[in-house]
């Protein structure tokens, strides 16, 4: 069998270990599991020495979880599976950089419907970020993510949630946004007019737009005055009001 069991059991000599093991339970929210069947996590990497670290700083630390780790997907057999609570897949830069990881982790969902994903990647892009949240991914952790980091994204796809860590939020809901904006609009502008618009926002004058576009003023100026129309706005002023609404109502 690929996978390697790691499993605290107490004693004496752990006295010490045990009250800050349930000590940092309590933190996070992580029940013990002595008096009931333990759950289990299940930690994939291709790094042997860092699913190892992992696995024991997660324990040193008081994850009142079962460990489990693998190499690869592939090298799970169905028997353990049906034993797994929440699955952390870690992903290295070059993986990464692959977009077929996108569908491993679709591949990992569809396989194990019941059981909640969080991908922990080094380098990744706030674009495959949202990607994999959109293939069923309960979580993300940056690849420098700490241990008590780690722990609450546990806790929360154990408690049905889905955890983002704080540094990706902001510019995945600003993209969630645009995205919205972009589906609500629909077929309203041209590609064109999209390029107008981008720096219309900014509050400049059609000779900078022109500029910045590499336009003619006039051929601006005819821009402007279409999307005016289509947003049936009197002014400048009114038409950024009414194309920064579109992102603030769906933000």
């Amino acid at each position: 069998m690929s996978g390697i069991m790691y499993e605290r059991i107490p004693d004496a000599d752990h006295a010490v270990y045990n009250r800050h093991a349930a000590a940092r339970r309590a933190e996070f929210h992580i029940a013990s599991t002595e008096l009931r069947p333990q759950r289990t996590l299940a930690i994939i990497d291709g790094r042997a020495l860092a699913r190892q670290h992992l696995s024991w700083g997660l324990l040193a630390n008081g994850l009142g979880l079962r460990m489990v780790t693998y190499g690869s997907v592939e090298d799970i057999e169905e028997f353990e599976a049906a034993e797994f609570s929440v699955i952390l897949v870690c992903i290295d830069d070059s993986r990464f950089m692959d977009d077929s990881i996108v569908l491993e982790i679709e591949g990992l969902v569809r396989r194990y419907p019941n059981i909640p994903v969080i991908v922990q990647a080094e380098l990744c892009g706030f674009q495959q970020i949202l990607s994999v949240l959109e293939q069923g991914a309960r979580g993300y952790l940056p690849g420098n993510a700490g241990i008590s980091v780690c722990m609450e994204a546990i806790s929360m796809a154990l408690a049905g949630g889905v955890f983002v860590a704080a540094e990706s939020l902001n510019d995945i809901q600003r993209m969630l946004g645009t995205r919205r904006y972009q589906s609500k609009r629909g077929g309203m502008f041209t590609p064109r007019e999209e390029d107008v618009i981008r720096v219309l926002r900014l509050g400049k004058a059609n000779k900078t737009i022109a500029y910045a576009l590499k336009l003619a003023p006039n051929t601006v100026k005819v821009h402007v005055r279409n999307i005016l129309k289509k947003l049936r706005a009197t002014n400048r002023a009114e038409a950024i009001y009414k194309i920064n609404a579109m992102f603030d109502e769906m933000a």
